[in-house]
C-alpha cells in the first residue's frame, strides 16, 4: 500500500484547518509517514514554521473577561471552512470565575437553524443542555426526575399526578405547571410543525391534562398506557412566559435565541460553524463543573477526528472504523457502547414494487450479512435478525424461537424473483410485471463512513439478484424534511439505511414507526402498515402486566420477521473517544445517553 492516500489526506485536512508546522507533524506522526512523505506535505502546505497559536476570544457575559484557549486558526464546518477555531474561547460561566475550562466537542448531524426543542429538525445538543424534560433514564434504564420532582399513578393507572420541583429559568421567572401544559398545547397545536404530537396520544387520542396549582399536572389518559412515562421523558418543557403571544412560533425569533431551565445557556452561534454553551449559575441542580461547551458543525467524523488528534476538540463520537486507533493510544481513551436498535435496511413500503413482499425476501436473502457486518464495522458488530439489540434491555422482548429468518442465498433469491414474474431486462436489471424497473435509490445521512460504505456493499450484493441501487447522501436535517414530508415521492427514500425501526431506547414501543396512524408528518415515514401489527401496538400499549406485555413484543417480533418492514443487518459497537486530559469522565455501559446530558460533570484542568 502507498502512502499516496494519506499524504492528499493530509495535505487537504492541513490546508483547510490551517495547521502550523507543529499540528502536521503530530498528525503525519499519527498516521506513521515516512519522512519523505512528511516533507512533501509541509511544502504542499507552504512548509509554514511557525508555531504561535492565534486565539479568538468571544464576546463575555456581564462584561467579564472571556477565558482564552489556544488553538488553530480554522475549524473545517459542513461547507466551506468557518473563520474561527476549534479550540477558540467561549463566553465566561454566568455568575462565577472559570474553574473546569472548556469542553470543545462536534457534531456531524449539521445546523438546522431551530433551537426549540418541541419543533421538528431541532438541534439535539442544544435541546438537552439548555432545555429541561420532566424526567430522564439513567444508564441503567431507571427514570430519574428532573422537572418533575416526583410522579404517581392512581390506582387503576389511568390519572398520572406530576408534582414539579422549583427551578428558575435563564431569564429568572420561576418554572410553574403553567409551562407543562403550554408545551403540551403548543405540541398538540397542528399549526405547530412538530413530531412530538404522538407521544401524548393512546390510540391516536391526546390525552388530558390539567394544573390544580403551580406546583403540579396531572395528565389522565383514557386507557392505562404503559409507555407513557416514556413518551414524557422525550419532551422538552418550553417557557409560556416568552412564547404565548408570539405569531407562529416555527419561525419566532425564540428558535435562534432559545431560553431554557437547563445547565447552560446559549453564548453564542455562528451558523454552520459552531455555537457555545455557558454555564447556567442558577441551576437548579447545581452549576456544571467546567466553564462551557463549545459544539463545532463537522462535515463528518474523518473531520473531527483530524480536529481531535489536533487538539482542537477534546471529544467526539467515533464509529467502528476510526475506533482502533486511539484504543493503544495514550493521548485518548475509548468508550465503546452497542446502540439499541439494529442498523436496517427499511423500505418506503409507499413504493409500488417494494410492497410486494416478495421482493422484500429476496433483498433480505441477497444480503450477506456476516460479511456487510465484518467489513463496515471492522470486526467490531454483531449481526441482527430481531428488532432489539440482543445486548440491551430490549433483548426480553425478543422472540428467537418463532420468527423467520433469512439466509443468505443468491441463488434462492434469484429463483423467488423469477417465480414472481421479475424477469431480467437491460442491463441485466429486473423488470416487475407492471414494466417497473427494479432500480431504486438508497438514501442515507451524512458524517458516518459507516453507513456510506454499507450503501456501496450493498448494491454489490443486490446487483447479484438484479437490482439496481443508487446510493444517495444527505445531510441530517435534510432528510428530516422529506420524512416530514407526506407528499415526498417514494422514488426519493425508496430504500433507506439508519436505525429504523427506531423505538424509545428503553421501552419496546413501537407505535411511532410502525403504526398506520403515525404515517408522515408522523414518524412512521417508511409508510408500513398492517392491521395486525397496529393492533399488537395498541394492545401491547395498553397493557401494563409485564409478562404480558412481553409475550405482546414477542408475537410483534414474528409478525415483523414475516412482513419484512425493514432488514435488520447488525447492531454497531459506536463509542465516544474523549481525551485523556479530561476529568469527571464516567465509565458507563450506555455511553450515548449518558453524554446527552453528563457532559456537565466533565471538567478539563489547566
Amino acid at each position: 500500500m502507498t502512502e499516496d492516500r494519506p499524504v492528499d489526506q493530509l495535505i487537504q485536512e492541513a490546508t483547510r484547518l490551517r495547521w502550523n508546522r507543529r499540528q502536521i507533524l503530530r498528525r503525519a506522526g499519527a498516521l506513521g509517514l515516512s519522512a519523505p512523505a512528511i516533507a512533501m506535505v509541509l511544502a504542499a502546505c507552504g512548509g509554514d514554521d511557525d508555531d504561535a497559536d492565534e486565539s479568538v476570544s468571544s464576546p463575555t457575559t456581564g462584561g467579564a473577561a472571556a477565558p482564552t484557549t489556544a488553538g488553530s486558526a480554522a475549524t473545517p464546518t459542513t461547507g466551506a471552512a468557518a473563520a474561527t477555531p476549534a479550540a477558540a474561547a467561549t463566553t465566561a460561566p454566568s455568575g462565577g470565575g472559570a474553574t473546569g475550562g472548556i469542553i470543545n466537542m462536534n457534531t456531524t448531524l449539521g445546523d438546522s437553524g431551530i433551537a426549540n426543542p418541541i419543533l421538528t429538525s431541532n438541534i439535539s445538543y442544544m435541546e438537552y443542555y439548555i432545555f429541561n424534560r420532566l424526567m430522564i433514564y439513567d444508564d441503567t434504564g431507571t427514570l430519574q426526575p428532573e422537572l418533575a420532582q416526583d410522579w404517581s399513578y392512581s390506582d387503576d393507572n389511568l390519572v398520572l399526578t406530576i408534582n414539579l420541583r422549583d427551578a428558575p429559568w435563564h431569564d429568572g421567572t420561576p418554572f410553574t405547571s403553567a409551562d407543562v401544559l403550554f408545551t403540551f398545547d403548543t405540541i398538540a397545536d397542528e399549526a405547530t410543525d412538530t413530531n412530538e404530537r404522538s407521544k401524548l396520544q393512546i390510540n391516536g387520542e391526546l390525552v388530558a391534562w390539567e394544573a390544580p396549582d403551580e406546583k403540579t399536572v396531572v395528565i389522565t389518559t383514557p386507557a392505562p398506557f404503559a409507555p407513557f412515562l416514556y413518551n414524557l421523558q422525550d419532551i422538552s418543557i418550553i417557557p409560556k412566559h416568552v412564547l404565548e403571544s408570539v405569531a407562529d412560533i416555527n419561525t419566532d425569533a425564540f428558535n435562534k435565541a432559545p431560553i431554557g431551565t437547563g445547565p447552560y445557556t446559549l453564548g453564542e452561534w455562528q451558523p454552520d460553524q459552531f455555537f457555545k454553551l455557558v454555564p447556567f449559575a442558577d441551576y437548579w441542580d447545581g452549576p456544571p463543573a467546567n466553564d462551557g461547551l463549545t459544539f463545532y458543525f463537522h462535515a463528518d467524523t474523518d473531520v473531527g477526528s483530524a480536529a481531535l488528534d489536533a487538539g482542537e476538540i477534546d471529544m467526539m463520537f467515533t464509529p467502528p472504523e476510526l475506533q482502533g486507533r486511539y484504543e493503544a493510544n495514550p493521548d485518548f481513551k475509548l468508550y465503546p457502547y452497542v446502540y439499541y436498535t439494529p442498523i436496517t435496511l427499511a423500505f418506503n413500503h409507499k413504493h409500488p414494487v417494494l410492497a410486494d413482499v416478495t421482493v422484500r425476501k429476496a433483498i433480505a436473502m441477497a444480503i450477506d450479512k456476516v460479511t456487510l457486518t465484518e467489513t463496515v464495522t471492522k470486526g467490531r458488530g454483531i449481526v441482527a435478525d430481531n428488532q432489539f439489540a440482543n445486548t440491551g434491555p430490549l433483548d426480553r422482548y425478543n422472540d428467537y424461537g418463532n420468527t423467520t429468518t433469512y439466509a443468505f442465498d443468491v441463488d434462492a433469491a434469484n429463483a423467488l424473483l423469477d417465480e414472481a414474474g421479475y424477469e431480467r431486462g437491460d442491463g441485466d436489471i429486473r423488470v416487475s410485471p407492471d414494466g417497473d424497473r427494479l432500480s431504486f435509490n438508497i438514501i442515507t445521512y451524512s458524517g458516518f463512513e459507516e453507513y456510506v460504505n454499507d450503501q456501496v456493499i450493498l448494491q454489490e450484493m443486490l446487483g447479484e439478484i438484479g437490482i439496481e441501487l443508487t446510493p444517495q447522501v444527505v445531510d441530517y436535517t435534510s432528510l428530516e424534511a422529506m420524512w416530514a414530508d407526506p407528499n415526498d415521492d417514494p422514488a426519493n427514500r425508496a430504500l433507506e439505511l439508519e436505525e429504523w425501526p427506531h423505538p424509545y431506547e428503553f421501552d419496546p414501543d413501537l407505535y411511532n414507526e410502525l403504526h398506520s396512524d403515525n404515517h408522515p408528518p408522523g414518524l412512521n415515514y417508511m409508510w408500513f402498515s398492517d392491521p395486525d401489527v397496529d393492533e399488537l401496538i395498541e394492545t401491547g400499549r395498553t397493557t401494563t402486566d409485564p409478562t404480558e406485555r412481553e409475550n405482546i413484543y414477542k408475537q410483534l417480533d414474528v409478525k415483523r420477521s414475516e412482513l419484512i418492514p425493514a432488514v435488520s443487518l447488525y447492531c454497531a459497537v459506536d463509542g465516544w473517544v474523549a481525551s485523556t486530559k479530561l476529568a469527571n469522565v464516567p465509565e458507563t455501559p450506555y455511553y450515548r445517553r449518558w453524554v446527552l446530558y453528563g457532559l456537565k460533570s466533565i471538567a478539563k484542568p489547566a
